[in-house]
């Protein structure tokens, strides 16, 4: 059994004392349930949470930057659906991700990044013209505190999609490693997003083998973003 990862104990410990209602989620659930831990390889601490918590989520925000971390919030069309915890001190490399989910119907959703692969074969003289603006846009994109993901220049490195959950998997948690909660029904929810999760796959992506990922806008999905 591997030993639970300090920055995620300090996370989880910080949320609970403070009434920050969350669950652990995505690669971070995985590896707690089938490895014990975090997975070899992986970079960041997914944490989810309903966006209607959000409040008491601001509220413990000067004991991150305390801790060391400086904050990133995501923006789509005027909502909050993500805050990047980016560590800023020796003894950690992953940074905690929250994503911040709302209801619709019977399903959860979340906007989901992804940065967009180049167009043009490596070495050739398009590529580089491309790759230098763009290397410029997504290390600004890494440092800026806020990003609203609709918008120019942003737009020309990053697509919006979206992680759609069936919402009976986020109603209830429970507690599994050390006090951390995860989704009641965790099984069927990694099976829901994995498929057969309990053994690793090789070349998984998340942009086309995810369960939960939906490759569509918001917009396409839900006529009011406000909900």
């Amino acid at each position: 059994m591997m030993s639970l990862n300090r920055e995620l104990a300090w996370i989880c410990n910080l949320f609970s004392e403070n009434e920050v209602k969350f669950w652990v989620d995505s690669g971070t659930l995985l590896g707690l349930v089938r490895e014990g831990g975090i997975m070899k390889g992986d970079h960041d601490i997914d944490l989810s949470m309903w966006s209607a918590d959000e409040p008491f989520l601001q509220k413990v925000l000067p004991a991150v930057k305390s801790r060391g971390y400086k904050i990133a919030v995501r923006n789509y069309r005027g909502l909050n659906f993500k805050y990047k915890f980016m560590p800023r001190f020796k003894g950690s490399s992953l940074e905690i991700d929250i994503s911040l989910f709302r209801r619709v119907g019977d399903y959860a959703w979340c906007p989901q990044v992804y940065c967009m692969p180049y167009p043009f074969a490596k070495k050739t003289p398009a590529y580089y013209l491309y790759a230098l603006p763009r290397r410029i846009i997504q290390e600004i994109f890494i440092r800026r505190r806020r990003v609203a993901l609709q918008k120019w220049p942003w737009t020309l490195s990053y697509k919006v999609y979206m992680l759609w959950v069936p919402g009976r998997f986020y109603e209830d948690t429970i507690i599994i490693n050390d006090g951390i909660p995860a989704p009641k029904a965790y099984e069927d929810y990694l099976a829901f997003r994995y498929g057969q999760w309990k053994v690793p796959q090789k070349d998984w992506f998340f942009i086309f083998d995810d369960g939960a990922i939906r490759h569509t806008s918001p917009e396409e999905l839900i006529s009011d973003l406000g909900q």
